[in-house]
């Protein structure tokens, strides 16, 4: 625009005849350093459309003064166009003031952004036109006058769109950074909503401001937005307390929500600002109290061993020093008599059974846990087995004087099961029964078929019965009742062995075992034989 106004003035210096040569001449340079500083600033602008260079306020001062030197001395070119004017007819003088001043008030908007520039420009300009009416005196004074008139209303128009200006920036400013904390939310919410876990955000004033759809499924009442953190808290009804209170940093709890599922509340603060998340960790919680009940497993699996191997090393010695014992008597000839010697025979045959009892049930129980032992399936009647383990134990039975009253089965149909290992196991169970009843008392084992259709074998005895505290350890290995209980009283001695024995034979068969003991009255042993019965060909198993 500079430039073009120079030219149209430049004009009017060509077709004017009031120039002499050397005016002319400076006109000439006049015009071109008009259009050199319009070219100069061209190419400044074009040369740094290509580079992104931040505008820092050190730079930004270093281009204002710039601007205002460039401004003024361009004001001051046009303000030295009066002195082309002096020889000039007062209506050409009117023309290149008023082209001055047009120049002057585009100033305005174009230099608006930078008020001393402006001034600058504007002050460089109108005060050599101001002066040099005045010069002229007579109606000259007017125009002076009205220069310096025409140049407050400008002043005071470049401080309204500086100002404007300033607004602009401001908003601009205002505006990106509301862009960008927009997009930051969005990205925000973008993550907070694909998450699994149940998040929510609060502000400085402890507002809700933002949640996703996994809390709001977890929670049992639907948040509001703008609710308290506490009144927030109360919508989980497993939290507790202590999370309300103020935390700064991270804090995290497991809580147990109820219904076999466990939820970690992590608590998170950066500043005023709090996010709350709800994981649920029935997975993570599972799988660490299975490894914590492994590690009980494995610990006592280690303590039953060296118990195992401390009471085996005491039940074999024990009969092994007997006979050693005994056998040495008889050897060196330290007894003569005949019935003596008959009776350490005896005492030396009946350690050899325990001995051999002890090492065929350390057997069975290497073969049940290697999963050596084989089960010859076949059928057989209940009532066979009944009666066959019965007389099995009468011998013993007789030896302490207790009765063993065995009744039932005729009516069951075959079972399937290996019936040396069955017989094995109910003998078992007849046995102890047997060592701790007294003598008088009856044993009973009765067959019979439950009113829901299941087929139950009971042993039934009115010894001391097992005290509750004792029945955790009745089928481990060397669980025996100490010298003070009916087992010693009785004068029989076992191994511990047989009822571990018995349990891992009836499991292999799927039979059940129940236990009714009362200290004082008696214990009844109640085994399922359900899964062993065999259906006829024409029965459905809805049938039994």
């Amino acid at each position: 625009m500079t430039a073009t106004a120079a030219l149209v003035v430049m004009a009017q210096f060509v077709f004017s005849d009031y120039l002499s040569p050397v005016g002319f001449a400076l006109s000439l340079v006049w015009a071109g350093l008009h259009l050199g500083g319009s070219l100069w600033h061209y190419r400044r602008w074009r040369l740094s459309q290509g580079k992104a260079r931040i505008l820092t306020r050190s730079r930004f001062r270093r281009l204002a003064r710039r601007s205002v030197w460039g401004s003024g001395i361009s004001g001051a070119l046009w303000g030295a166009s009066c002195l082309f004017m002096q020889d000039a007819p007062p209506l050409d003088q009117y023309i290149v003031a008023l082209a001055v001043a047009s120049i002057m008030s585009g100033s305005v908007t174009t230099l608006g952004a930078l008020r001393y520039a402006a001034y600058a420009f504007q002050t460089a300009g109108m005060l050599p036109w101001a002066v040099f009416f005045a010069v002229q005196g007579g109606v000259h004074w007017t125009l002076a006058i009205l220069a310096a008139v025409y140049w407050v209303p400008m002043t005071l128009s470049v401080r309204r769109v500086n100002a404007t200006y300033r607004e602009a920036i401001v908003a601009r400013g205002a505006q990106a950074r509301l862009s960008r904390h927009l997009a930051r939310l969005r990205e925000e919410w973008l993550t907070v909503a694909s998450v699994t876990d149940a998040v929510a955000l609060f502000d400085a004033q402890n507002r809700l401001i933002l949640w996703n759809r996994a809390m709001e499924t977890l929670l049992s009442a639907v948040p509001s937005l703008g609710m308290g953190f506490e009144a927030f808290l109360t919508l989980a009804p497993w939290q507790r307390t202590p999370l309300a209170e103020g935390t700064i940093g991270q804090w995290s709890a497991d809580f147990a929500v109820g219904d076999g599922r466990y939820m970690q509340s992590i608590l998170a603060q950066r500043g005023a600002w709090r996010v709350l998340c709800h994981r649920d960790v029935s997975a993570l919680k599972a799988r660490e109290l299975s490894l914590d009940a492994e590690r009980a497993r494995a610990v006592r699996a280690d303590r039953a061993k060296s118990t195992f191997l401390a009471t085996m090393s005491h039940e074999l010695r024990t009969p092994l020093n007997a006979i050693m014992g005994f056998s040495e008597v008889i050897r060196d000839g330290h007894v003569s008599d005949p019935r003596r010697i008959a009776n350490y025979a005896g005492d030396i045959h009946q350690s050899a059974a325990h001995l051999l009892a002890i090492i065929n049930d350390i057997l069975d129980i290497a073969r049940i846990e290697n999963a050596e032992i084989v089960l010859h399936r076949a059928p057989i009647p209940m009532a066979e087995l009944v009666a066959e383990t019965a007389r099995i134990s009468s011998g013993q039975a007789r030896r302490l004087g207790v009765t063993v009253h065995a009744r039932g089965g005729e009516d069951w149909p075959l079972i399937i099961g290996d019936r040396t290992r069955l017989a094995q196991a109910i003998c078992n169970f007849l046995s102890n029964a047997v060592k701790v009843s007294q003598s008088g008392q009856i044993v009973q084992m009765t067959a019979r078929i439950s009113e829901e259709g299941r087929y139950l074998l009971t042993v039934r005895d009115t010894g001391p019965g097992i005290p509750p505290e004792r029945l955790p350890d009745l089928f481990r290995p060397f669980a025996t009742f100490d010298d003070r209980d009916a087992y010693r009283a009785a004068g029989e001695r076992g191994t511990g062995l047989g009822l571990a024995i018995t349990k891992d034979l009836l499991d292999a068969h799927g039979i059940a075992i129940s236990i009714e003991t009362q200290v004082g009255t008696g214990t009844s042993v109640t085994l399922d034989f359900t899964p062993c019965i065999e259906l006829p060909r024409d029965a459905e198993p809805g049938d039994l």
